[in-house]
């Protein structure tokens, strides 16, 4: 095969004609590249935006963090007339049924001395004008006669003697009252003698038919309909109910509750919502090694409530 020579004005043409090309294909890969890469990041935006969300429920979940246990402990401070702890037992129901005996329950009724508690009222009872103003302005009372009505004594001497005077020390109180204690000594002695499914259908049952001014009449039906025997709960009442109540008093004393509901999970303060599924995550968050019940979603999740009683 012949070798063709190129003079040297025929070779710069040659060459500089190759730049040409050269840069020209450069230029259609840099248009390309920039396109590819355009392509890539606009793809990759969603991504990166979906990623942030779960990150943010992941967050929204993981906020309650209790040490972790193979068999988380939930301890439910009550009143057994408060509605706001009946509306955290309705929602604390649902979990129970999904978790059973997997989970340590305890139930404990908020009691105080009271002696006490009728001195510690009376010093919040006297009625203080920029108090009252403070509170109508913020909203919470609509105006200064309802205010009287709340804080209804001049001196403080004077609630003392009208109701603390004749309490006697170590007498015991429920806030909603007598009937309201005795339901929470027949509750206790429910929850040592029955079974946890009954205990949990009697409570149910008698948060829906009963309240503090009937519950001394009116327990007995609940009871019977849910297979839990009375003449044993009365036999406990008639003879454990000092005991009983004077354990609740230290346990409410020793986690310094004084507010119906409040609930621990391994000795952790939990302040979320009060829906099944607020429950069950944050009980959830306790296991060790959570048990695939924990997958089962119970409604929707929400805010952490206002509201107990104090």
């Amino acid at each position: 095969m012949p070798i063709i020579k190129l003079s040297n004005c025929e070779l710069f043409k040659v060459q500089n004609k190759s730049s040409y090309i050269i840069i020209g294909l450069l230029l259609v890969a840099t248009f390309l590249l920039g396109r590819i890469s355009t392509k890539i990041r606009i793809t990759e935006q969603p991504s990166n935006q979906i990623t942030k969300q779960e990150e943010t429920e992941e967050e929204k979940t993981a906020k309650f963090a209790p040490p972790k246990k193979d068999v988380p402990e939930v301890k439910f401070f009550v009143m057994s007339f408060c509605p706001y702890g009946n509306q955290a037992e309705a929602g604390l129901k649902p979990v129970f049924e999904l978790l059973r005996e997997k989970v340590n329950w305890q139930p404990v009724y908020i009691v105080s001395d009271a002696k006490k508690s009728c001195e510690q009222r009376c010093a919040n009872s006297v009625y203080d004008q920029d108090r009252c103003q403070q509170l109508v302005d913020a909203g919470q009372v609509p105006d200064m006669d309802t205010c009287k009505k709340y804080f209804p004594y001049n001196d403080e001497e004077t609630c003392l003697k009208e109701n603390c005077q004749s309490l006697k020390e170590g007498e015991l109180t429920s806030l909603h009252g007598e009937q309201e204690l005795n339901q929470d000594v027949r509750e206790i002695c429910a929850w040592n003698l029955s079974e946890q499914k009954k205990w949990w259908d009697f409570i149910e049952k008698v948060n829906a038919n009963c309240d503090s001014t009937n519950a001394d009449s009116c327990w007995e039906k609940q009871a019977e309909e849910v297979k839990i025997d009375v003449a044993k709960i009365k036999d406990c009442q008639n003879n454990q109910a000092g005991a009983l109540l004077e354990k609740e008093m230290a346990e409410t004393e020793r986690y310094q509750v004084s507010g119906s509901p409040t609930v621990f999970i391994n000795d952790t303060l939990y302040q979320g919502g009060r829906a099944p599924e607020d429950y069950k995550l944050a009980i959830c968050a306790g296991f060790t090694q959570a048990p695939p019940e924990c997958e089962t979603v119970l409604g929707q999740q929400t805010e952490a409530p206002v509201g107990g009683c104090q």
